[in-house]
């Protein structure tokens, strides 16, 4: 509820009256009736997000406990949105998936599990600001139990063989398909498969292996492919020997027992977040071309060498080829069956480093205990905070404002790596469709790879993907929301506790960037192209976009917390 509540107060979605930290709403019965609510909130000098203290919604003046007439009288009755039955739905699958978790959730983490791939499945919390950040629809509680990443379960993929006349597969550089099947399967595994193409398979076509999250062959793949699997296209291989654990996206996979394998995102006909969990054709091809890209300036970049800083690269990327298909089976069948591997985070891991998901920092254990507490004790609040901010900022600032490139960098797509509890470098993942620029507005425009476009079906089904942008506000507005209103707003609501006002950790952000640019002075007319400081900063309102649909794109301005900090520096 006080997350709803959150998100809904900020967007302006229900009006509230303000009496010092005493917030008043009001609701409808299911007669009609004004029902009045209220509880105790702060408006944050951090955007003007809106926090809301634990246990202190009432209704009618007494604690509201019952989460189904809040739901009815505050959402259902009072607002007119075409979804809102819907959001309803994914609030209350959300309710029952986290309940669920926490059920299993350890007190505190174990020394044995404190390394990134464990950790990941440790990180129970979801998204701090989307309300529905659980859903997970079309998971069963038992689904969840066995596929969610908080379960930290053994889980054998699938493999399908496809004929190369109806895949595609993309390759960077560096890499191979084959060298994926070497580090993902056993020679058991392999020879096991060539039997079944060589008995099974038609003698007139070649395959390629594709894994299937189990959960998507039971419930998906089989029916949509049936055509296919009739006339040999695909064929069924079963499982591979090899066990998984799932990271906090649900459908990435860690491999157990190797940590050289790259992970594996998979193709799942799930919605999480609001959001369908397919992968399309042209993200899984343009995955490698991209990583490329990013790893060329990295290579030819000083200041990302010093910072150490590293994409991990998505090596490869298969996909049936659904413009073979029927219309029909097109439609119901796009972004169902693919994978995009990815570098293990130990690939570039130094002696004596560790990896932490970003997120862990605002994770609060189920004893009370924060994450990092054992850190900041060790080091001292402001020590961290500083080494933290400069770490985490320096590279995504500096892609924007030298290489004109925006990251959807959130928390779950950042690496924190760490020596000794203390922050030295950051790694970036999830790049096929994660990535936001302007071809003439790049550094090396020359460098740019060339995409293969989002087919006319796809910005349809979600028109807020897309790699490249039309406007440079769309590019500078990507980190700005991504990273500064949802990342590190609440790593400050985080440190907070530890005694780090807001205004201070803001001023360590601006601080950053008004050192960056006073170093980068070849820069100053990108600084005021991507300006940070701006007040005209857009931050998409995703609850309205759940509510209302997408009919029209739901953005706002905000109180921009970096010009505020650049006005307390001056």
């Amino acid at each position: 509820m006080r997350q709803t509540m959150e998100a809904m107060l900020f967007e302006g979605i229900i009006n509230v009256e303000k009496n010092n930290r005493v917030w008043t709403f009001t609701g409808k019965s299911a007669e009609g009736k004004l029902v009045h609510y209220s509880c105790e909130a702060d408006e944050k000098w951090s955007f003007g997000r809106v926090k809301i203290d634990k246990h202190s919604i009432k209704r009618e003046g007494e604690p509201c406990t019952n989460i189904y007439v809040f739901l009815e009288e505050v959402i259902q009755n009072n607002l007119d949105g075409v979804l809102k039955n819907q959001f309803i739905d994914e609030l209350l699958e959300t309710l029952a998936k986290d309940n669920q978790s926490k059920v299993y959730q350890a007190d505190e983490i174990p020394a044995a599990d404190m390394h990134y791939e464990t950790l990941e499945s440790h990180m129970a919390d979801g998204h701090p600001y989307h309300p529905s950040y659980k859903s997970r629809i079309g998971f069963s509680l038992e689904d969840n139990y066995l596929y969610g990443p908080e379960f930290n379960q053994d889980i054998a993929l699938q493999w399908i063989a496809v004929s190369d006349q109806l895949a595609d597969v993309a390759v960077s550089k560096d890499s191979s398909l084959e060298e994926m099947y070497r580090l993902h399967l056993t020679d058991e595994d392999r020879n096991r498969f060539n039997q079944i193409v060589k008995e099974k398979g038609s003698s007139d076509k070649r395959y390629v292996f594709i894994p299937v999250h189990p959960w998507q062959m039971e419930h998906r793949t089989p029916s949509l492919f049936v055509q296919q699997l009739m006339d040999k296209d695909m064929l069924l291989l079963g499982t591979s020997n090899s066990m998984y654990r799932a990271q906090q996206s649900i459908r990435s996979m860690s491999h157990r027992d190797r940590s050289d394998a790259p992970y594996i995102k998979l193709a799942m006909s799930l919605i999480n977040t609001s959001t369908s969990r397919i992968l399309a054709h042209h993200t899984t091809q343009n995955a490698p071309l991209i990583s490329d890209w990013l790893h060329h300036i990295i290579q030819h970049d000083e200041l990302l060498q010093r910072e150490g800083f590293h994409f991990l690269r998505e090596v490869v990327g298969v996909s049936v080829r659904y413009d073979k298909l029927n219309a029909i089976q097109y439609r119901s069948a796009y972004g169902t069956l693919g994978a995009v591997y990815r570098e293990n985070v130990s690939t570039y891991l130094e002696e004596g480093e560790e990896a932490w998901p970003l997120n862990a920092i605002t994770l609060i254990q189920k004893s009370g205990k924060s994450f990092i507490q054992d850190a900041i004790e060790q080091h001292g609040i402001e020590k961290w905070s500083e080494a933290l901010v400069k770490v985490v900022s320096l590279p995504i600032i500096h892609l924007l404002y030298a290489h004109g490139i925006a990251l959807e960098s959130h928390s779950q797509n950042i690496i924190l790596v760490v020596k000794n509890n203390l922050p030295v470098k950051i790694m970036i993942k999830d790049l096929h469709d994660s990535v936001r620029y302007m071809t003439k507005h790049l550094l090396h425009p020359e460098w740019a790879p060339q995409l293969h476009p989002e087919p006319e079906t796809h910005r349809k089904f979600n028109r807020y993907s897309f790699l490249q942008a039309e406007t440079v506000a769309e590019v500078r507005d990507y980190t700005f929301d991504a990273f500064y209103f949802i990342c590190m707003t609440e790593i400050c609501f985080t440190l907070e506790k530890f005694g780090l006002q807001e205004e201070d950790f803001w001023r360590a952000c601006t601080e950053t960037i008004v050192t960056y640019q006073a170093a980068h002075p070849e820069y100053n007319e990108r600084f005021e192209l991507f300006n940070l400081f701006s007040e005209d900063g857009l931050i998409e309102e995703m609850t309205k976009r759940r509510i209302y649909g997408d009919g029209e794109l739901f953005f706002r301005k905000v109180n921009n917390p970096l010009l505020q900090a650049k006005g307390i520096l001056a």
